[in-house]
């Protein structure tokens, strides 16, 4: 691994006007050492082609879609980074938000993962914030971002929508589960296990991370939603004999 490089792993399914939103502000925004791996979980849009324009990716492409955790496995296989971020192809990134979340991490020893605020993400982490261009999100961001270890607090479990940790913390919690399929509740059973393990879960308070929120699950019906939520839900309480949302 490269010492002082950040992994970003991004698992996209479709919806390349967001993916190309989400790189466009990563080159932007992120002046901090790091590298993208984007995994394609057999898009049939756009985005098969259009990743390989891209400059300064990595592009794993799967012939099946393999869901969230097995694309997050296979990203973290390839992670030359001694640290790594998750993050949905669905969201914006802004001013300090990579340096800040390090900030946090590497404050304490036991920090095992931390996660932003955001405005479409677990009651945790949400923030009252109306925002809907990129214009807008960036002005917030340039205001808010701002490094503030008084905005920081411990959480129960955090999201997959923007989750940074070390690289190394793989070897120790092992690999994400793959029996969540196409996705819900991977993150809490990361979060439950990473906890389990003796590390702290880390709200990062002061930087925002926006979040357009679920476009891959829109495209499904609700019935089908339906049915994969109650399923992992299931799976994740079966597994750990607890209930999720009390963790």
């Amino acid at each position: 691994m490269t010492a002082e490089l950040t992994s970003i792993i991004i698992p996209v399914r479709n919806q390349w006007t967001y993916t190309r939103q989400c790189l466009a502000a990563i080159r932007r925004f992120t002046p901090t050492p790091h590298e993208v791996i984007v995994i394609d979980n057999r898009s049939t849009d756009d985005t098969v082609w259009a990743l390989g324009k891209q400059p300064g990716i990595r592009r794993i492409r799967n012939e099946v879609n393999r869901g969230f955790a097995a694309a997050v496995n296979q990203g973290l296989k390839a992670a030359r980074g001694t640290v790594t971020v998750l993050l949905n192809n669905d969201t914006l990134v802004s001013h300090r938000w990579l340096s800040q979340l390090l900030t946090v991490l590497k404050a304490h020893p036991r920090n095992g993962m931390v996660g932003p605020v955001s405005n479409r993400v677990i009651p945790e982490q949400k923030v009252a914030v109306s925002l809907t261009t990129p214009q807008e999100v960036h002005r917030y961001c340039a205001r808010h971002n701002r490094s503030d270890p008084r905005q920081w607090r411990q959480a129960d479990r955090l999201s997959g929508f923007c989750l940074m940790f070390p690289t190394r913390l793989i070897q120790e919690v092992g690999d994400w589960d793959e029996r969540f399929g196409v996705g819900t509740f991977e993150d809490d059973d990361y979060s439950w296990r990473v906890k389990r393990a003796g590390y702290r879960l880390i709200v990062a308070g002061d930087t925002y991370v926006h979040h357009y929120g679920s476009r891959s699950f829109r495209k499904r019906s609700y019935r089908e939603f339906r049915k994969i939520l109650e399923q992992n839900r299931r799976y994740f309480e079966q597994k750990h004999q607890k209930n999720p949302d009390r963790c």
